[in-house]
């Protein structure tokens, strides 16, 4: 009998589409490197490339101990705030104080073999698949209700469609090496999910420093587990938008292929506004402007959605941090 799941073409793993896909994205590398807009490397960027995660990864090996290593977390200095795709570690520093990240690191970087499945870290609905290879390419984005989406990068596949509701722990894609970051640096930089948590439009950490009370956190403090989120749950409605902020800010925009993608989801609001978060953060150049805020989303929403580890249960339980060796756990 043939696989439910076909294997993963070498073109998935490192999401490479088409010629065409290819030349675009050159062109936009020659441009914004000229206007010095991205791919900002430096002497700090060599602290990135940790051959002792990496080649275990590609090889295919799961940790004995079933704890994922956080190669990056969330960039307290400047994640969530701006966006240049720059690299390097100048100012950069995590929940913890530390150095694990680089600026404006604006996620949770899990790392896993190719192919693992990726899972839903709460109950909520499809609202978004979206391949930019200049922004680690293939990336799924599931809403959770209260204004809350999660997003999935660098995959290789996509096993769900706008729309469906998803489970916790349910499999939403398979893990690549997808984007301009993981091939350029390839095979130095480990494979992995960079796992982005949102909360009305804005890139948040689920890690919690002592006294922060975050709408996103893990289901148990400060540690990325599937323990505690058993059991059936509530299917959250999708969170509420304004259509009317939604088509203001797709009416600015000023990048054709941009502007055409939002134009295309107007009959699905979700998608809409998620497509468009991701857009006015991770494209802010496809507006003229550097400081506009829309209000995509009504401010009365005020439920906290936990969240569980974003890799499949049956290779993984935790995570550790790729500094120090150590469990990441309530604390």
């Amino acid at each position: 009998m043939p696989s439910a799941t076909p294997p993963l073409r070498l073109s998935e793993t490192f999401g490479i589409r088409s010629p065409r896909q290819v030349l675009g994205d050159l062109r936009e590398i020659v441009r914004d490197g000229i206007r010095g807009r991205r791919f900002q490397v430096g002497l700090s960027s060599a602290g990135l490339l940790k051959p002792r995660l990496s080649l275990p990864a590609y090889l295919g090996r799961v940790p004995a101990d079933g704890l994922a290593p956080i190669y990056n977390l969330f960039d307290r200095t400047g994640g969530g705030t701006f966006y240049s795709q720059r690299v390097s570690r100048a100012r950069c520093r995590d929940f913890r104080g530390g150095r694990l990240a680089y600026d404006e690191h604006d996620g949770v970087d899990f790392v896993c073999p190719i192919g693992t499945p990726l899972v839903a870290a709460a109950p909520g609905v499809v609202v978004m698949i979206r391949d930019r290879w200049l922004r680690g390419g293939l990336t799924v984005g599931v809403d959770h209700g209260a204004g809350v989406v999660t997003q999935y990068t660098h995959c290789a596949r996509s096993l769900v469609s706008i729309g469906q509701p998803v489970q916790r722990g349910e499999a939403v894609a398979l893990s690549g090496a997808a984007g301009i970051d993981l091939v350029q640096f390839f095979p130095w930089v480990p494979p992995h999910i960079h796992f982005m948590a949102w909360h009305r439009g804005r890139p948040v950490d689920p890690f919690e420093r002592p006294g922060e009370s975050s709408k996103v956190p893990w289901s148990r403090r400060n540690t990325p587990s599937h323990e505690g989120t058993t059991g059936a749950e509530p299917m959250p409605a999708v969170s509420p938008v304004d259509p009317r902020e939604l088509e203001r800010a797709t009416r600015a925009c000023v990048d054709p292929r941009v502007r055409r993608e939002l134009e295309a989801l107007a009959d699905v609001p979700a998608a809409w506004a998620a497509t468009l978060e991701d857009a006015l953060h991770h494209q802010r150049e496809a507006w003229e402007f550097r400081e506009t805020t829309f209000a995509l989303r009504p401010s009365t929403e005020t439920a906290t959605v936990r969240l569980s580890l974003p890799l499949t249960a049956d290779a993984y339980r935790g995570a550790r941090f790729g500094d120090t060796g150590a469990a990441a756990r309530e604390g």
